[in-house]
């Protein structure tokens, strides 16, 4: 059961995470570190939300050394924390460290977050086709771009996220691209 701070707390990142306007967008990210710096003990969930605000933001390249340690606190205090081990591997993915991406994408329940969003789950294999194409084994990679392309054939049309590392790495004639493009149209 969630405490009272942690209901609080989670409303506040949802008007932060919807919010465009970005003087409100920075007001919502200085509440939600001082409320969560004011805690005597930080959990997974803390550590969690202070590392989403910040890579949240324009300039998260320039933090991104605190959120990968905030990520990894998340974590380490709850190791069935998926979002926090899927956001891990998504900081290392995005600043191009593709092995330590690969390693924490690894990590990730699966079963916990298919059941909790489909679309994250897709994208998850192909992330791991993504990274494992571009270290080099083009084969395995195209093997994870093989499940993710089932998956788009047996899902309603536009369900999934944009399937954008695997059209990345494969040429435009590659069976895979070619069947993608036949389910997601908007992709020609």
């Amino acid at each position: 059961m969630k405490s009272q701070f942690e209901i609080e707390i989670l409303e506040l990142y949802d008007k932060f995470s919807i919010s465009e306007n970005p003087i409100e967008k920075e007001s919502f990210r200085k509440s939600i570190r001082g409320k969560i710096i004011a805690q005597t003990k930080l959990n997974s969930t803390d550590y969690q939300l202070l590392g989403l605000i910040d890579y949240e933001s324009d300039d998260w390249r320039n933090s991104s050394e605190k959120i990968i340690e905030n990520f990894k606190k998340a974590t380490e205090k709850d190791k069935t924390n998926f979002l926090a081990q899927l956001y891990l591997a998504h900081i290392y993915h995005d600043v191009g460290n593709l092995e330590l991406a690969l390693k924490n994408y690894l990590k990730v329940d699966t079963k916990a977050l298919k059941k909790f969003q489909l679309w994250r789950y897709v994208k998850l294999i192909e992330q791991i086709g993504f990274c494992t194409y571009k270290s080099g084994n083009k084969t395995a990679g195209i093997v994870f771009f093989e499940k993710v392309l089932k998956w788009y054939q047996k899902m309603p049309k536009n369900d999934l996220a944009r399937p954008s590392e695997l059209i990345e790495c494969l040429p435009e004639n590659h069976r895979i691209v070619i069947e993608i493009k036949k389910i997601e149209d908007y992709l020609e």
